[in-house]
């Protein structure tokens, strides 16, 4: 049997939504970390101290079940809509040591959202053994990651589609 949690890599996480508005008008949804946890199905809150921008920091609240964690949280990029038709942001998660991002491209009179995860390139023992015995072993969590994805950008597109 595998172990529950392999100490290195774990794939990038991705997934996509075309939605029915403008660059800018699901920018203007998406750009609100704060209201991430409204859309989120494992992220309870975030705590920012400025307004979005490279170098903002924080710290998020996630819960799986019963289970309730902190994460902190760093912008690693922030690029407004522009005039190429797209619109981007990222920001690095700790301790997993992964950066979560969203791209946004015009495309068929829409956006499209392309949400990823990076690779969990190495896992800390803290984080392997909260895996193992809290999230079921990586390889679970991961497709419960893929699948809050799903949801993430639905719920999006919904908000975005109905403005």
């Amino acid at each position: 049997m595998p172990p529950a949690f392999p100490s290195s890599g774990l794939p990038q996480l991705e997934a996509e939504i075309h939605v029915d508005a403008s660059v800018e008008a699901v920018w203007s949804l998406l750009s609100d970390l704060r209201a991430m946890s409204s859309r989120s199905p494992e992220t309870v809150r975030m705590f920012i101290s400025d307004a979005p921008q490279v170098g903002t920091k924080g710290i998020n609240v996630n819960r799986k079940g019963a289970v309730v964690w902190p994460t902190t949280t760093k912008v690693t990029r922030w690029k407004p809509p522009s005039d190429d038709g797209t619109a981007a942001l990222a920001f690095w998660v700790g301790p997993t040591n992964v950066e979560w991002s969203y791209e946004l491209s015009s495309v068929d009179g829409g956006t499209r959202v392309v949400e990823r995860r990076s690779p969990l390139r190495r896992a800390n023992l803290s984080v392997r053994l909260a895996s193992k015995w809290f999230m079921g072993g990586a390889e679970n969590h991961d497709v419960e990651l893929v699948d809050g994805m799903r949801r993430t950008l639905a719920a999006l597109k919904a908000d975005a589609e109905r403005r």
